[in-house]
């Protein structure tokens, strides 16, 4: 990409931006003429930039060439790093992961050491998987990492990591760059599954969603005119940091009642494990071994009415942070993430109802929830995708070519 002008950057940009477009739509998104944009398009085709992939009809008119990227034009790197792992994706220049790896992730008993483990840990794999395990040529364009707790993007650091103890302003980006000799970005768990749903999942016809993620924690994505938005340092949307008056758990932030400790898969399982140790009567009680999301899913599914009627109130709580989302952001659609979307079945119907009840009419036209179809590579597969987003606007950004 180094020969191109920005005007063909632009127009690379809003290919990549739109998975496939036709001329009018690349015109549209790079803000170019049609003319304009028909000469680059030429230009990209023969140089090998971009391919046709089929045609698209609007009305009555013509049928208009697909362009896409080619695949093998370029890659980028995502990776998503939990409490006691990390996952890393290759993803090509169509937006397909091509490559993915588990890494355990093991720290040691003394917080003040975590820091520096999770980064040499990041490095060392991604050393080895960018010194030959790729099973393509092409080159890695960037490297996108998605953080637990929180983040600030704009300076590339790690403010805190919440449920991942011993992390405190940590200069992610520069670390990793210098280590591996690559642009990296990064961003927080929730903002990287909402751009996964922005460029392949369920936000992808929507100008604005809200995207609330049941991960590690709860956080939020927040999608303006298809944009992220962050706030001023990073930190938009944490609503699972909002304190709800039913709920008395103290939450790895220090304070009580914070939503978070309710609705998270580790708030789930804490309320379960709590009312199974007060004795009410579930066929979880008979459930050899330790307690997980799976084992409540079944028992759920053949009617335990204990299991269903908890997953109904936690459901409530889902409600209640769906329902100050839509009232601050008036999305379109507002999409349920993260592991805790499992519980689907029994979240969506408690979900409907708080809303209906606390949200005005009016802001619920043409509004919808969702629940993600989500797979546990998303996340690193959305910090791929922002890696490359980020990659294209900072040649955007650079100094005028040719």
């Amino acid at each position: 990409m180094q020969r191109l002008q920005k005007s063909e950057l632009k127009v690379l940009r809003a290919i990549f931006s739109a998975g496939r477009a036709t001329r009018s739509a690349a015109a549209r998104r790079s803000r170019l003429s049609l003319v304009k944009v028909s000469s680059i398009l030429g230009k990209l085709e023969t140089e090998g930039y971009i391919l046709k992939d089929g045609k698209t009809r609007a009305g009555s008119g013509r049928p208009s060439y697909l362009f896409r990227i080619r695949p093998e034009l370029a890659c980028a790197l995502g990776v998503s790093v939990g409490l006691d792992h990390f996952r890393v994706v290759g993803m090509d220049g169509a937006k397909r992961a091509f490559f993915h790896r588990e890494y355990p992730l093991q720290l040691s008993a003394e917080p003040a050491t975590h820091a520096q483990a999770v980064v040499d840990r990041l490095s060392e794999e991604l050393a080895r998987i960018l010194a030959g395990e790729l099973p393509r040529s092409q080159p890695v364009t960037a490297l996108g990492v998605a953080l637990p707790g929180l983040v600030d993007t704009h300076a590339g650091t790690w403010l805190l990591g919440l449920w991942l103890s011993g992390i405190a302003h940590v200069p992610v980006v520069r670390l990793l760059g210098e280590k591996l000799g690559l642009p990296v970005f990064i961003d927080d768990i929730a903002r990287s599954a909402a751009f996964y749903e922005l460029h392949l999942g369920h936000g992808r016809g929507a100008r604005s969603f809200v995207l609330i993620y049941l991960g590690s924690g709860v956080g939020s994505g927040v999608v303006i005119n298809r944009r992220i938005y962050r706030g001023f340092h990073g930190l938009a949307g944490e609503i699972g940091h909002i304190e709800h008056a039913d709920n008395a758990y103290r939450c790895s932030c220090s304070n009580v009642g914070c939503l978070e400790t309710m609705i998270s898969p580790a708030g789930i399982l804490r309320v379960f494990r709590d009312r199974l140790a007060e004795g009410v009567i579930s066929s979880l009680q008979r459930e050899p071994g330790e307690l997980d999301l799976s084992k409540i899913l079944a028992a759920a599914d053949q009617e335990d009415r204990f299991a269903r009627a908890t997953l109904h109130e936690i459901g409530g709580f889902l409600g209640d942070a769906c329902a100050i989302m839509i009232k601050m952001f008036n999305p379109q659609r507002l999409i349920v993430s993260g592991q805790g979307a499992m519980f689907r079945d029994y979240f969506a119907a408690p979900v409907d109802e708080v809303i209906r009840r606390r949200v005005l009419p009016e802001m619920l036209a043409d509004y919808r929830t969702v629940f993600a179809d989500y797979e546990p590579l998303q996340e690193a597969h959305g910090a791929a995708l922002a890696a490359m987003n980020h990659y294209l606007d900072r040649r955007l950004r650079g100094p005028e070519r040719g």
